[in-house]
């Protein structure tokens, strides 16, 4: 029987750091949004991001050091397609850790919200 508790103990043990993990017990992780130059367009989508993050299985970070994974929003550029639509195009680095990769959105200015909630889904996929 003192192996039987020795064995449990061992293995509660060795469980407790991998318990620790913040994912294991389902908190949020946290994101960070760093935004390059003002401009109104850009402004807008991080105000959008933003809220999607909020309503996503996000939390939004005050400082990079707090974040999981940091968000640069780098540009937003407004086009005119032949047909007269209006389309933005943002230019983001997304970071987590040592790794970064580049992403580019296109949508239209009204569905820039919806942009930016896809976003998200597609992080947290």
């Amino acid at each position: 029987m003192r192996r039987l508790g020795s064995i449990v103990l061992a293995a509660v043990l060795l469980g407790v750091p991998r318990g620790l993990d913040a994912r294991t017990f389902g908190a949020q992780r946290s994101v960070y949004v760093d935004v390059a130059p003002e401009a109104p367009e850009l402004t807008d989508f991080v105000a959008a991001l933003a809220r999607a993050i909020g309503e996503g299985a996000y939390s939004l970070a005050t400082s990079p050091l707090e974040a999981t994974m940091v968000i640069e929003v780098r540009n937003v550029a407004r086009t005119e397609t032949s047909d007269g639509r209006l389309m933005e195009a943002a230019t983001l680095t997304v970071r987590e850790g040592a790794s970064g990769r580049p992403l580019i959105l296109h949508y239209t200015p009204r569905r820039r919200a919806r942009a930016a909630a896809q976003l998200v889904d597609h992080l947290s996929a």
